[in-house]
């Protein structure tokens, strides 16, 4: 009941309870009672669909149950006791659905103390009217009829629909288990895979007793870099221009030091971070440089660091675009640096 369309049919209800109640309101001696009946009937039906919970929360289902009454005390004092017809207790029709929706979501004794109530409102009022009680207690069995099937209906729908909704979202959380496993496995295989191309000639070399040349000794120094990149700042070393950046800065003999505690997700202000970090390592030739993208939840989303002896800049990026430089030799500020061109244009 929660669908979409169950609104679309509540909706269709309302309006063809509308019409019957505005059809006959010249047999009505005054016309706001209909029309406050008319409202109630309305927001039961709505309440119906729209209060979560199952079964329906006790309170909603007890201002339901004592729909039927009320509505019988604000329309039935306004029709005739003589020479009236069914529609002109429109009423206990939208009553009765509401009260059959109500058994449906779970309060069967509620729609039976509801239809019970309407039952005993109209042959109060029959009888009151000289029309006789037992004429009052035949013609309120519109009500009781329809919620009676409703009991056995929910009785017998709701386990089942239960069992199904059960296996239902069993199968969701499979699919999602299956789904995470896929790609858990595949991002295995593609770091493997990259391992392999990386990784295998230098092992073979060196299985096969190579001697390594200083030029050797460099490359496998910068692919274990490189290698530790990936686990320790996945949001940086996933980056192949990046990647060529920091295995040239370390040639030149920075001390490059990335790290990624998670918290940077938003994918425009990864590729800005991305970009101004490749600048600050083209632009670096010794010292250490450290790059940190910082935890969720604080203002500051990712920070550069380079220090060159007592010379430290350190730019900081927050989450909503905004970039900070601040730049010191020793404990001044350095007021010369010219930032790089992505930090500029930022």
């Amino acid at each position: 009941m929660d669908r979409p369309i169950a609104k679309v049919v509540v909706l269709a209800f309302c309006v063809t309870s509308a019409l019957r109640a505005v059809t006959y309101l010249g047999d009505a001696q005054h016309v706001w009672p209909i029309l406050a009946a008319l409202a109630l009937c309305t927001a039961g039906a709505f309440a119906i669909v729209a209060v979560p919970g199952d079964p329906m929360p006790a309170p909603t289902a007890t201002a339901l149950t004592l729909l039927g009454p009320v509505t019988c005390l604000l329309v039935l004092p306004q029709i005739p006791t003589r020479d009236w017809i069914m529609s002109d207790i429109w009423h206990l029709r939208a009553v009765a659905v509401i009260l059959c929706f109500l058994s449906l979501r779970g309060r069967m004794v509620h729609a039976c103390v509801g239809a019970a109530l309407s039952m005993a409102a109209f042959t109060a009022w029959t009888t009151v009217t000289d029309q006789g009680w037992n004429s009052g207690l035949r013609l309120s069995t519109i009500i009781f009829a329809p919620v009676l099937i409703s009991v056995l209906v929910a009785v017998t729908v709701r386990p089942m629909a239960f069992v199904v909704f059960t296996l239902q979202d069993r199968e969701s959380e499979r699919a999602a288990d299956e789904a995470m496993t896929l790609a858990v496995t595949a991002e295995r295989e593609r770091h493997l895979a990259a391992l392999d191309a990386s990784a295998r000639p230098l092992l073979e070399a060196a299985a096969g007793g190579r001697v390594f040349t200083a030029d050797d000794r460099e490359h496998c120094a910068v692919l274990e870099e490189r290698l530790r990149d990936t686990l320790r700042a996945p949001v940086f070393a996933d980056d192949e221009d990046l990647a060529r950046a920091t295995a040239a800065a370390r040639r030149r003999g920075t001390r490059v030091i990335l790290l990624d505690d998670g918290g940077l997700t938003d994918t425009a202000l990864v590729v800005r971070v991305r970009v101004a970090l490749v600048d600050e390592l083209d632009a670096t030739a010794g010292g250490t440089l450290t790059a940190r993208a910082l935890p969720a939840g604080r203002a500051v989303a990712a920070t550069i660091v380079i220090e060159e002896g007592t010379r430290v800049r350190r730019v900081e990026f927050d989450r909503v675009g905004g970039v900070r430089v601040e730049v010191r030799n020793g404990d001044e500020p350095d007021r010369d640096y010219q930032a790089v061109r992505s930090i500029t244009g930022a």
